[in-house]
């Protein structure tokens, strides 16, 4: 059967996911220490808060979270370049895909993947990264814009539903479209975890508009309650390590590697085990229980 190039998405494998892992973690880990004085809202750097703003529709990913792998995948290939791989994949199997992802995460086909998230860490890499994309033809400048488009909207996407699951124990492919079934508690967790949601995506904005003019007052407050009580605003312990129990949660392996195996990728990112207090196989089940219990709160107290 033929992939659908604007649907796709794929289990890794365990080394590929372990891999991913890596990479995406200490991002994440970043950006949550750059949580300033939002309330617990994702700051970050001006740069990344003005392209996120400017392909703010990123949030209608949310519909399908194969669209945000599909993305992903057309930042890092290009449109040509996905399109053609979903036609030359058609008649894969489903372990023939899954192979193609464990190479080009792996260490032998996936350094460009990892050097994509290699963001630039001052000013002056910034600088150079504009010259040199001021060198470029038009047609060439068109298609790097293209594919950082599709790139950084996968990356938000994929961001934003990692902190739903370490939020609600979902992720926000799965309650926003509860939320336009209807369903008004997916709704107000949806949009405690990407805000964007109530500004920019059409089901959001006219839910809440209804809502105000209709008088709908209980609904308002719970929603005003969430918006003023954002993603990661409550007490984490210990984020980083809950940062890759949801990223592992998101790659589908968290239930399905062992302990120690976590201890591991813990000890190969340089993730501390005497901050996070997991000396062991037992406190690391103990921050497993304290990471499922937060998601069964959000992190808020609705009393």
């Amino acid at each position: 059967m033929a992939l659908d190039p604007d649907k796709l998405i794929v289990r890794p494998d365990k080394s590929a996911a372990l891999r991913l892992a890596m990479t995406w973690t200490p991002l994440y880990v970043q950006m949550f220490c750059e949580l300033k004085n939002e309330g617990g809202r994702v700051q970050f750097q001006n740069r990344f808060t003005i392209f996120r703003e400017k392909i703010a529709a990123y949030v209608t990913l949310y519909d399908d979270e194969r669209k945000i792998g599909s993305l992903l995948l057309k930042g890092l290939l290009g449109e040509e370049g996905s399109r053609n791989f979903c036609l030359e994949s058609a008649q894969w199997s489903e372990k023939e895909l899954s192979e193609f992802f464990t190479y080009i995460c792996g260490a032998e086909g996936g350094q460009e993947f990892i050097d994509a998230f290699n963001f630039p860490d001052s000013e002056e890499e910034w600088k150079r990264r504009e010259e040199f994309f001021h060198t470029l033809s038009i047609d060439e400048k068109a298609k790097a814009t293209t594919r950082e488009i599709c790139f950084f909207a996968g990356l938000f996407g994929q961001m934003f539903n990692t902190l739903a699951l370490m939020t609600h124990g979902a992720k926000l492919t799965t309650l926003v479209p509860l939320a336009i079934a209807g369903n008004d508690d997916a709704l107000l967790k949806a949009a405690q975890v990407d805000r964007y949601l109530l500004t920019h995506h059409p089901y959001f904005v006219e839910r809440k508009r209804k809502a105000q003019d209709n008088g709908e007052i209980e609904f308002l407050r719970k929603l005003a309650v969430r918006e003023t009580n954002p993603n990661l605003s409550g007490r984490i312990q210990y984020p980083g390590l809950f940062m890759l129990f949801g990223v592992l949660e998101s790659l589908q392996w968290l239930d399905d590697l062992s302990h120690v195996e976590i201890l591991d990728l813990c000890d190969e990112m340089g993730l501390d085990r005497y901050q996070n207090r997991i000396e062991d196989t037992n406190s690391l089940t103990k921050r497993l229980l304290a990471y499922r219990r937060f998601q069964k709160t959000g992190g808020v107290s609705m009393h």
